[in-house]
C-alpha cells in the first residue's frame, strides 16, 4: 500500500488563489481548489472541515504574507516610497487580467455578510495601513517626504490605488503598474521634497 502524499497548507493556499482567480468567492467549491491541486476535495475537507473553514485558514495566511512583505519593505536599504511602491507592484504581479483580480477582490467584497470573513478582511486591511504608514514615516526621516499626516497620506494612497484597480477592470489598455506609478506621482507630489 502506497504512502499518501502530503499537501503542504502553502500549496494548498496556492490551490485556493488559482481556484479564486477563476471562480471567484460565490462560485468557488472545495472541487475547484481541489482540481488546481490534484487532491480530493474529501481531503480538503478533512483537513479544514469546510470550504469556509479553508477559506479562513487561507486568509490567516493572507494576512501573515503581508505583513512578512512589509517587514521586507521596511529592512530594504534605499527609498522607503520605492519599497512602498514595490509592495503594490508586487502585490499585482500574479493578477494576470481584470477578471482574475475582480475574482480576487470578490472574497473580500462578498464576503462582507459573513462576520468571520470580515474580520479577517479589517484585520488584513489593518496590517496594510501600519506598514504603509511606517513606510511613509520612513521617507519622511529619510527625508523623502515632508512632515505630514501619515494616516491621512496612507488613506488616500491606498484608496487611490484600489479605486485605480476597480477603474482597471473596465479600462484595461494601461497596466496596473501604470495606474500605481500615477497614484504615487499625483498623491506625493505636494509633500515630496525638492531634490538639490
Amino acid at each position: 500500500m502506497s504512502k499518501p502524499r502530503q499537501f503542504s497548507d502553502e500549496r494548498i493556499f496556492k490551490g485556493v488563489y488559482q481556484a479564486l482567480s477563476k471562480k471567484g468567492y460565490a462560485n468557488l467549491t472545495l472541487a475547484h481548489i481541489a482540481q488546481e491541486i490534484e487532491l480530493s476535495p474529501a481531503a480538503l475537507s478533512k483537513r479544514f472541515g469546510s470550504k469556509k473553514g479553508l477559506l479562513l485558514a487561507y486568509s490567516d495566511h493572507v494576512i501573515e504574507m503581508t505583513k512578512q512583505t512589509f517587514a521586507e519593505a521596511q529592512s530594504t536599504s534605499g527609498s522607503s516610497l520605492e519599497a512602498l511602491k514595490n509592495v503594490f507592484l508586487q502585490s499585482m504581479k500574479t493578477v494576470g487580467d481584470p477578471v482574475s483580480l475582480a475574482n480576487i477582490t470578490s472574497l473580500y467584497i462578498e464576503g462582507v455578510s459573513d462576520p468571520d470573513l470580515l474580520q479577517r478582511s479589517c484585520l488584513r486591511l489593518q496590517v496594510i495601513d501600519d506598514g504603509v504608514q511606517q513606510l511613509l514615516q520612513s521617507a519622511i526621516r529619510g527625508q523623502e517626504i515632508k512632515a505630514c499626516d501619515t494616516a491621512l497620506v496612507s488613506r488616500v494612497l491606498q484608496a487611490a490605488i484600489g479605486g485605480s484597480l476597480m477603474l482597471w477592470l473596465k479600462q484595461s489598455e494601461r497596466t496596473p503598474d501604470e495606474w500605481i506609478d500615477d497614484c504615487f506621482e499625483v498623491v506625493f507630489a505636494s509633500v515630496r521634497l525638492a531634490e538639490e
